[in-house]
């Protein structure tokens, strides 16, 4: 069965940024573990999640460029300190000097990756590669393109569903979703609505998981046909309310798609 872990940004909405309260909640609603976003902090989150006995499945780190100093200069400490503790990177890539998906940026940012990589190799810390609606690293096949040339047996793609459907083509969805699948390392999703994606805003793409009218389990079955095993992410950006309603209800959908023939 799939491994599921909860996005940090279900509670950067509600003024819920105790880790103490955020470790018990998905704790208890059956999540696996947590994404947590950023450095800050961080210590604290990993201490109440290993009390809680939960995975940190990945930290978002923010990758510019454009810069001299493109990461935070604390990632290369962090990396030692998770030393094969199961924890992934994954990385959002910005540039405001060359448009998105621009292929002229890979020169610069292959080398990157390329010294976190060999990095985290050293501390069995996997690095995923997010693409993201508006960043230099932008589509699932921008993601897919990097990884393979940056060559690392520890750096993979990532299929980000809310961000597939605002700036890609829905109808494509399952033939690049298969294609990226051998290089993969993580996924995320959340309920959504179906029709014209691209031109829709956030508060349709990005729901509690099981509204909208967006087929997710379609999704979830085209990774098991192709026999993917990596970690699966709740994206929760923007959703109003209360994390401990919204959280559960979504849980409560993911449980119902184990049972629909997701188990192994």
């Amino acid at each position: 069965m799939p491994k599921f872990f909860c996005f940090e940004d279900a509670f950067l909405e509600h003024h819920t940024n105790d880790p103490k309260y955020q470790a018990s909640l998905i704790k208890k609603l059956g999540f696996d573990g947590m994404e947590i976003m950023g450095l800050d902090g961080i210590e604290e989150k990993m201490v109440e999640l290993d009390k809680a006995a939960l995975q940190l499945y990945m930290v978002y780190i923010a990758i510019d460029i454009d810069s001299q100093t493109p990461f935070d200069a604390r990632l290369i400490d962090f990396i030692k300190k998770v030393d094969h503790k199961g924890v992934s990177l994954w990385l959002h890539i910005l540039s405001k000097k060359i448009p998105s998906s621009d292929s002229r940026g890979d020169a610069l940012c292959i080398p990157i990756i390329q010294q976190i990589a060999d990095t985290a190799q050293e501390h069995g810390v996997k690095i995923a590669l997010y693409p993201h609606t508006g960043f230099w690293l932008e589509t699932i096949d921008d993601s897919y393109r990097v990884t393979q040339k940056v060559n690392r047996r520890n750096v993979g793609a990532v299929f980000n569903l809310c961000h597939f459907l605002k700036v890609d083509d829905k109808i494509k969805l399952e033939e690049k979703l298969t294609r990226v699948i051998p290089l993969l390392s993580a996924v995320s999703i959340n309920g959504a609505d179906d029709g014209q994606t691209n031109q829709m805003e956030w508060d349709r793409l990005i729901q509690p998981l099981g509204n909208g009218s967006f087929n997710v389990l379609s999704v979830l079955q085209i990774l098991k046909k192709n026999h993917y095993t990596g970690p699966i992410g709740l994206q929760c950006f923007g959703i109003p309310g209360n994390p401990e309603d919204f959280l559960a209800r979504s849980m409560d959908t993911w449980k119902s798609f184990i049972t629909k023939g997701l188990k192994d």
